[in-house]
């Protein structure tokens, strides 16, 4: 013998529980429900009470799932907002690094310029000192070093520059001209 309201009473949890996973199902949206949340959601990102209820009444949906929907939406809003930030800062960069790399190298440019500029520079100081020297040579007839010793011009400026460095300056090496046949 069976008992039947055993039997009828398992039928009804299972409905019951059949009719609650039907409730906590997800259910997709429809196009025109999406719209009017996406809509909604343009106008305002944070849902009011008011407004909750209101497109939950509109959209035939709970209040829970419009809650829920706007929550992720905002997820989703926020991340990509930060994937552009990302991407933007990535492009700044790499314009700034670009932009550095040649600032740096026109700077080393300008850097090796500079330093050939004072070499030219010092070397026609030199020259102004050596043309001074050789008038003031000229006008005394000799030059006394501090030990009492005649020099030449031209034996400073041998002791100061190498044959290459003089045939820049304009100066010529003559391996006949010496002190002695210069009479300085």
């Amino acid at each position: 013998m069976i008992n039947t309201e055993t039997a009828t009473m398992d039928e009804e949890d299972v409905c019951e529980s059949y009719m609650m996973r039907e409730i906590t199902k997800k259910r997709k949206l429809t196009p025109i429900q999406l719209r009017l949340l996406e809509e909604s959601f343009e106008e305002e990102k944070r849902l009011e009470p008011d407004r909750k209820l209101w497109l939950a009444e509109k959209l035939g949906l709970q209040p829970s799932q419009v809650a829920v929907w706007f929550q992720n939406r905002r997820a989703r809003y926020k991340t990509k907002q930060l994937e552009h930030d990302c991407d933007s800062l990535k492009a700044s960069y790499a314009k700034l690094k670009t932009d550095w790399d040649i600032l740096f190298v026109q700077n080393q440019t300008l850097k090796s310029k500079v330093d050939l500029l004072k070499e030219k520079l010092k070397m026609q100081e030199n020259l102004e000192t050596q043309s001074i020297e050789r008038k003031r040579l000229g006008e005394e007839g000799s030059s006394v070093k501090s030990d009492n010793t005649q020099y030449s011009e031209e034996e400073g400026l041998e002791n100061q520059y190498s044959f290459p460095e003089l045939a820049v300056l304009g100066f010529y090496y003559d391996p006949t001209l010496t002190a002695s046949n210069l009479r300085l």
